[in-house]
């Protein structure tokens, strides 16, 4: 009995044998794991352990054409919470409802949620993020977002219709910021993080920033500060003064076409443009249509004189005409007109009747065709979003009483950007442009990146006929419908009044628009301005409500655009007498 027997011992043999055969293949496995496979599995472990962020880039400037800051963004803490870390949820519900100012409940909801990262608060105020750094609270993080800020607009009010809105992660979605999101925008980075099981970040401090955000460019606009804000103030005074509904005002570089300034009223802080309704933050100055009245006389007299009619031309232009029922006078403003007057007096004070007796010698070819060279029933192409083409009906649909009402300005609707581009190309010897917002755009080392040319549209009348038509829009405010308050001391300008009906329910109801449509100086144009006051009560027309507007706005922008007085001697005793003086 002092051993084991045969047969145990082959047993305990085959045993050892057998688990050292294991343990060999366990150890090659082990090897395999740590050698072979080691970067293969670390990443599957990474692939359920870590997740990829997108962070958002810095957005760039919006800046005026002398390099004013109008948008910028600022970068900010962000707050988030991990449910799981959270000790006190009452107490720390209650400091975080009052410094954050959200809804206890949704405050409540973030602490007791699932996972291990919730937003709570997105672009918090300084003030707020130094209040909880000096006193903590467990469970809740604060977050530099790396790039990302809040979107900033300095001037307040100013340029708020066309500025436009941006989201939470600073994506364009409305006027410039959308129209030119790709370049402001720039190129998100990657932050890679620690996830739970749920797929929510885990905020620690090991995240770490595997992709570099690219900050976006910055836009220079041809948009002026100083005679945007003067635009601004003027119409704002003038909408007030007169009872209006609102007003659109346009100040364009006869040149080159590009905006200087564009004012709607009413207006609202830029910051809050995605709280207005639609219908207040909508930039009319392109998407709303009007039967402009009569300062459409300019471009059927242009296209007149380009078809070889000449000022001295005389026309029927008292009494009344009747064709089909309908029935066309004179505006019952008191200005007389004789039984056949020139063409340039036809203009200078507004006479329809004469105005539809020039487009019956033109016809409905010749006129609709130099309309539409105009721009009418087309988009200018205005870098904005919404821009709308008017309404024109095409040529075949023309009746005779269709040609001598749109003639001036009735049965046909154009947007206030169309009619000072029709301008343009009269201030701008017959060349018509590209209207403009944007002028370049820059890298955010501020070198250029691309710079928006000049374009050439068209060439609607010759440099003579425009010529002619200067020296007929100097009429209007020589001794026509716009001498009393379209005039600047010191300058010489040119423009159109317009007072045109307000279509209610179908009809022409008792409502007016007040417009003027100008240059300065009418020698060589430097710019165009385009004045509408809508539904002025009671007095209502465009000579009155709407040429103190373009007179006050045309002299400051002659001012900061360095544009030298013809006649200086009238600057001082025009401010001796009160020259151009009508109530503010």
């Amino acid at each position: 009995m002092g051993g084991w027997s045969g047969k145990t011992r082959n047993r305990l043999i085959f045993l050892y044998w057998l688990f050292t055969f294991f343990y060999i293949c366990l150890i090659v496995r082990l090897a395999g794991l740590q050698c072979l496979k080691n970067e293969r599995l670390q990443q599957l472990a990474r692939y359920q352990q870590e997740g990829d962020i997108e962070v958002p880039a810095l957005r760039g400037d919006i800046r005026d054409r002398n390099g004013v800051v109008l948008a910028n963004s600022i970068s900010l803490n962000s707050l988030a919470v991990n449910p799981k870390e959270v000790k006190d949820v009452e107490a720390s519900t209650k400091r975080l409802t009052a410094l954050v100012g959200m809804p206890e409940k949704r405050v409540r909801a973030a602490l007791t949620g699932k996972g291990t990262f919730q937003w709570l608060a997105r672009k918090i105020p300084d003030t707020v993020a130094k209040s909880l750094k000096d006193q903590p609270l467990a469970g809740v993080f604060l977050l530099r977002e790396p790039t990302p800020g809040r979107r900033y607009y300095p001037k307040g009010r100013l340029l708020s219709h066309l500025m436009g809105a941006v989201g939470v992660d600073e994506q364009g979605l409305d006027g410039l910021e959308a129209s030119y999101d790709t370049y402001l925008g720039g190129s998100p980075g990657t932050l890679r993080t620690f996830m739970d099981r749920d797929g929510w970040m885990i905020p620690v401090e090991t995240s770490r920033l595997i992709k570099k955000a690219v900050p976006g460019r910055h836009l220079v606009l041809t948009i002026d500060e100083t005679i945007q804000y003067v635009a601004e103030r003027e119409l704002a005074a003038a909408v007030k003064l007169r009872n209006a509904k609102g007003g659109i005002c346009i100040v364009m570089d006869a040149k080159t076409a590009g905006v200087l300034a564009l004012a709607v009223m009413p207006d609202f802080p830029a910051d809050k443009f995605a709280d207005m309704p639609a219908a207040v933050r909508r930039n009319r100055a392109i998407t709303d249509p009007y039967e402009p009245g009569s300062i459409f006389k300019v471009f059927t007299m242009a296209t007149a004189v380009d078809h070889g009619h000449k000022p001295t031309d005389l026309f029927p232009s008292s009494g009344v005409i009747s064709i089909g029922g309908w029935t066309i006078n004179n505006a019952n403003d008191g200005l007389g007109a004789q039984a056949m007057e020139p063409i340039s007096e036809i203009l200078a004070f507004s006479f329809n009747v004469g105005t539809a007796n020039v487009a019956l010698a033109l016809g409905k070819k010749v006129l609709c065709k130099g309309l539409e060279d105009f721009g009418f029933g087309y988009r200018t192409g205005v870098d904005l979003t919404g821009e709308s083409e008017g309404i024109m009906a095409p040529l075949k649909d023309w009746e005779t009483i269709n040609l001598m009402t749109i003639s001036f300005g009735q049965g046909v609707a154009a947007t206030p950007m169309q009619l000072v581009s029709g301008m343009q190309a009269i201030a701008n010897k017959g060349v018509r442009l590209k209207p403009h917002v944007v002028s370049e755009v820059l890298n955010p080392d501020n070198t250029v990146y691309k710079k928006m040319l000049v374009k050439e549209i068209n060439r609607p009348i010759t440099a003579e006929s425009a010529q002619t038509m200067l020296g007929m829009l100097r009429g209007v405010c020589d001794h026509g419908t716009g001498k009393h308050f379209g005039n600047i001391p010191g300058y010489r300008t040119g423009g159109k009044t317009g007072t045109a009906q307000v279509v209610t329910n179908g009809a022409y109801g008792d409502t007016y628009i007040g417009s003027f449509l100008g240059v300065c100086p009418v020698e060589d144009p430097r710019i165009v301005v385009l004045v509408k006051i809508e539904e002025p009560q009671p007095i209502y027309w465009g000579g009155t409500v709407a040429a103190p507007v373009f007179a006050r706005v045309a002299q400051e922008a002659m001012w900061k655009l360095g544009v030298n007085p013809s006649h200086p001697e009238e600057i001082s005793s025009a401010a001796q007498g009160g020259q151009n003086s009508e109530p503010r």
